[in-house]
């Protein structure tokens, strides 16, 4: 292969750096998302209920499944960020994408045609998806000086958090099944598997399967900021809950290391809409409880500070 052919485009030279949120699946990043957008920081023009734009979520799927990797089997991307050809090619591409009039699916229609792309949009901006994680190291070729927003939460509620999603959608799936072989007389280009099928992670229907993909996420992500130089804010969801006031850790460290200049009435305003509750939901259960207690002391659960409750 020719030294032309690997050799990467450049970073684009944005005038506001991106805001990355990170962190792993039903760990609060939404909430953070949505408290972000309240206060400022403009995360695209078509945002998913979860609050995460639907241009670089459609893009980190693109990129996960090029390397035979899903959102609950992340693994295969490390591999393919590893591979300078492979990486070179899709950098280039992604430089082609995100610098040309493909960005408009995310500015929208009026932003882009003030601003007619990245490059000189002065806004705060950013986005929130987990899988970036694992596609981070690509990102950070085009967007060297993007400041980073590490959201962690108790791994057991995460899990719990996650199971209670796939066993919904598996409950949900099997009405849809019952409802629908009812009708199979009725010619139609799609047999059952595709119309009512189990779609969604079944590695995610345990406790055990859900929590060991938190371990594998958040070991990706300290691998991540290991690696890294960038500007970063590590946000406890636990702590958040408990005292969005803080001035280190809560809502007013956020906006300040956003760019962000939102009054005080606002931040009165967003923390209103902080449900303490949601931390430490595991303790109301018995069975998480028990869960808590077989995976407490293992290393991430330490490494957090989540294999004690004071």
């Amino acid at each position: 292969m020719s030294k032309d052919a690997t050799t990467i485009s450049g970073p684009i030279d944005v005038t506001a750096p991106p805001v990355i949120l990170l962190g792993m699946h039903r760990s609060g990043t939404s909430l953070i998302a949505r408290l972000l957008d309240d206060l400022g920081l403009f995360q695209g023009h078509e945002l998913q209920e979860d609050h995460e734009s639907t241009h670089f979520l459609e893009i980190n799927e693109t990129l996960l499944k090029r390397a035979g990797a899903a959102w609950d089997n992340p693994g295969p991307m490390r591999g393919f960020v590893e591979n300078a050809e492979a990486a070179d090619l899709t950098v280039r591409c992604l430089h082609e994408d995100v610098a040309g009039r493909q960005i408009a699916g995310f500015l929208g229609k009026k932003l882009f045609g003030r601003y007619r792309g990245l490059v000189k949009f002065d806004r705060p901006w950013g986005w929130k998806d987990p899988r970036t994680i694992f596609t981070l190291p690509l990102w950070l070729k085009l967007f060297p000086r993007a400041k980073l927003v590490y959201i962690v939460r108790n791994g057991v509620d995460v899990a719990s958090s996650l199971r209670v999603r796939e066993v919904r959608e598996l409950a949900r799936r099997v009405e849809e099944f019952e409802g629908k072989r009812k009708k199979t007389g009725r010619l139609t280009r799609h047999s059952l598997l595709q119309r009512a099928g189990f779609k969604g992670s079944a590695r995610c229907l345990t406790l055990e399967g859900a929590f060991s993909l938190w371990e594998e996420y958040v070991a990706e992500a300290e691998r991540q900021l290991t690696a890294t130089a960038n500007e970063r804010l590590v946000v406890n969801y636990e702590r958040l809950l408990a005292e969005p006031d803080d001035a280190n850790l809560g809502l007013a460290a956020l906006v300040k290391f956003c760019g962000l200049s939102a009054p005080a009435d606002a931040l009165a305003e967003a923390a209103k809409k902080i449900n303490s509750g949601r931390a430490r939901a595991f303790l109301a259960n018995a069975e998480l409880g028990d869960f808590y207690s077989r995976v407490k002391d293992t290393e991430w659960m330490k490494q957090y500070g989540y294999s004690t409750l004071c």
